[in-house]
């Protein structure tokens, strides 16, 4: 057992209440039998880490067929039971399982987590402790116990993490993150300095001081309110963005009326390789693994394995009966790689996957629960997964994230519920559908949230490109990002081309929400043509012939009228395009030479267009007002009903003359001009 006592040979150290002060770098493994560690000692071809799985079981197979080498691999794996079993349930190690909604998470025994928790134990009251570990201390959910631990029973000092960019230790990962960690035992954490991301080991020196960021318990519990995950603020920016979205709900959280879901592993490339073949055949379905897609692309790379339906189907189900029931597989499935990190080029990496088996490198929405009731409407799908693959979502994601995309990192993110009709919803579904829906494979899904079909989806590169960058600029404002904040995000993708930034910014400045005169702004925003509102574009200037046009005069008496001859009156808004889009007056404004195009304007209207042609003593019922919204001039006509009939006189294809009425019918104006007509219409509107 080689059994190594602390309390015989510290016993002096541990009669006076335990060390002064430990400082440690312990092994950063899992505790558990290591096939390829173990073979790779017998045979040189098992050392390869990116052996094929097939070529290693046969490799260990045949192995095993050696009395020596199977009775060591008997003798190596005896070894770790009874311990594992006494880490598990030892009293000198009660917070390494964490019980996370009533379930255990991260069961597996990591060597530092262990030595974390020792050097607690060994620590006097006041005894300070400096250790360095892998910065999944602070964002595992298995690690989450031991956070209560560090929280309330001592006072950090601080968190120091590095990325090994710089190889401070060789033979690990460049990419790979580790932690300095420091705290004195007692007490209570309030606040802590913290510093992420940092490569040069002389920052050290002068960590913490006043650039350092002080994170609190509170905001802590408040972001990540299940797994008391550390999200790694680089700067202020990082901590003024968390708190804005901290209001969403988190994924993982299940609200009543609204849409919830559930992630999934499916087949497990060791436990379940029997099932998987290398050529494909009638009868199979190829297996999806997460490096066979990118984001919004299902065809990123060619399967490796292929599954018989009929025996995937029966993995898949288990010990539940198979009573012909819709199962996951046959449906549309939306997921995730696992393998990812945060400092890819992007971390999220999501798609959605036609009718196929998947391996659990990807991580997938479950479709039907298991009496195959639906559980996911396709719109939300594409909702959801464009907003998993923009850039804010992907930020939140690396604040988190140190090596793989888990279930628990997707369950915190802040994600806000959306349904049909609700602002947005319908801008991200039908970008997605595009994005989504460019193969035969995709028709239903095309079909049911009403692309049509595949045809309609885009495959030109730089269409895909626009759609993404207004999918990015549209989720920006989703989440109430100010344009500072999301330019911000963007600098956190430093490998991602500055063009694919440049344009994600851009759409985000074309979607921007109007400012300036607030009622105006409403109308515009939130209300549509009708028989009391309407939009134009221009009462001069004729925008496709692109010179000025006396037309368009001929329009705008044509509204007011209308609005005269209504009960209710209306209001006509001359700058705004009929599909709400804002641009001003300005190319009515050109067709003025005086310097003050306003009282131009209004004189126009008043002197020239409107009363001369509808009436002088029509003139207290109609009011013209001036706002400025994007800092640009919106003519506002406000019309009162008329006790009067007003006619105007319009051109018939004969040149000659005639006089009409005209009234609102819904969102249209209307022109009456025979007699009967005119008189019905007079009767029941002035009571004739």
């Amino acid at each position: 057992m080689k059994p190594f006592h602390w309390g015989y040979h510290f016993d002096k150290v541990l009669e006076i209440g335990g060390f002064d002060a430990i400082i440690t770098n312990p092994p950063w493994e899992i505790f558990k039998p290591q096939a390829k560690e173990f073979f790779a000692q017998h045979n040189e071809l098992v050392t390869k880490n990116k052996m094929d799985i097939k070529v290693f079981e046969k490799e260990q197979k045949r192995l095993l067929e050696n009395p020596e080498v199977a009775e060591a691999w008997l003798d190596y794996q005896s070894q770790y039971p009874h311990v594992s079993a006494y880490f598990r349930s030892s009293e000198q190690y009660k917070n390494q399982i964490s019980v996370v909604n009533g379930k255990k998470a991260g069961t597996d025994i990591n060597l530092y987590k262990l030595f974390l928790e020792q050097c607690f134990n060994l620590l006097r009251p006041n005894g300070e402790c400096g250790i360095v570990i892998p910065s999944g201390i602070y964002t595992d959910l298995g690690a989450k116990q031991l956070r209560e631990m560090l929280f309330n029973q001592t006072n950090i000092t601080g968190l120091f993490c590095f990325e090994n960019r710089k190889t401070i230790f060789e033979e690990v990962d460049s990419r790979f993150k580790f932690v300095v960690l420091t705290f004195l035992k007692g007490g209570k954490t309030i606040e802590f300095p913290s510093a992420f991301m940092r490569h040069d080991v002389q920052e050290l020196q002068r960590f913490p001081s006043n650039d350092s960021l002080s994170i609190t318990i509170d905001m802590v519990r408040k972001i990540s309110p299940d797994s008391l995950g550390i999200v790694e603020f680089a700067n202020n920016y990082d901590l003024l963005i968390a708190e804005k979205v901290s209001k969403y709900p988190l994924l993982g959280q299940k609200l009543n009326n609204s849409w919830n879901i559930n992630l999934q592993s499916e087949f497990h490339m060791t436990n379940d390789s029997y099932l998987f073949c290398k050529d494909g055949q009638p009868g199979m379905m190829p297996l999806y693994e997460g490096k066979m897609i990118h984001q919004f692309n299902h065809q990123f790379e060619k399967p490796r394995y292929w599954i018989v339906e009929k025996e995937g189907r029966a993995a898949v189900l288990g010990r539940k009966q198979d009573k012909g029931q819709k199962v996951d597989y046959q449906d549309y499935r939306l997921g995730f790689r696992k393998i990812a990190s945060s400092t890819n080029e992007r971390t999220m990496i999501s798609a959605i996957i036609p009718q196929k088996f998947h391996s659990e490198s990807f991580q997938s929405v479950r479709t039907y629960d298991d009496k195959g009731n639906r559980q996911i409407n396709y719109d939300v799908m594409l909702y959801l997964g464009g907003v998993w693959n923009s850039f804010v979502l992907d930020y939140l994601l690396r604040l988190r994230v140190t090596a793989n995309v888990n279930f628990f990192y997707v369950y915190q993110l802040p994600i806000l519920r959306l349904t049909e009709g609700d602002k947005y919803f319908n801008e991200i579904v039908e970008r997605a559908a595009k994005l989504i829906c460019t193969t035969p494979e995709f028709d239903e899904l095309a079909q049911e949230v009403g692309l049509g079909s595949h045809t309609n989806g885009i495959t030109d590169g730089s269409e895909r490109a626009k759609l993404r960058a207004e999918l990015d600029g549209i989720i920006a404002h989703l989440y109430g990002l100010t344009e500072a904040e999301f330019a911000y995000i963007l600098t956190t993708f430093p490998i991602v081309p500055e063009q694919v930034k440049q344009d994600a910014l851009t759409a985000y400045q074309d979607f921007a929400p109007l400012t300036g005169d607030a009622e105006i702004v409403e109308l515009i925003t939130t209300q549509d043509e009708s028989s009391t509102l309407e939009f134009k574009s221009t009462a001069r200037w004729d925008v496709d012939k692109n010179q000025r046009n006396p037309e368009m005069e001929q329009v705008i008496l044509k509204t007011v009228a209308s609005f005269l001859n209504t009960e209710k009156g209306g209001t006509l808004l001359i700058g705004v395009t009929d599909d709400k889009e804002f641009i001003g007056l300005e190319l009515d404004y050109q067709t003025f030479s005086k310097s003050n195009k306003r009282d131009a304007y209004q004189l126009f209207l008043v002197n020239d267009l409107l009363l001369p042609k509808l009436g002088k003593d029509l003139a207290t019922l109609i009011d013209i007002t001036f706002h400025e919204v994007e800092r640009r001039d919106v003519c506002r006509i406000t019309v009162k009903p008329s006790p009067r009939r007003v006619f105007v006189e319009v051109k018939t294809k004969g040149e000659k003359m005639q006089r009409c009425l005209f009234v609102r019918s819904g969102n249209l104006t209307s022109k009456l001009t025979t007699d009967e007509e005119i008189d019905n219409y007079c009767k029941s509107r002035w009571l004739e």
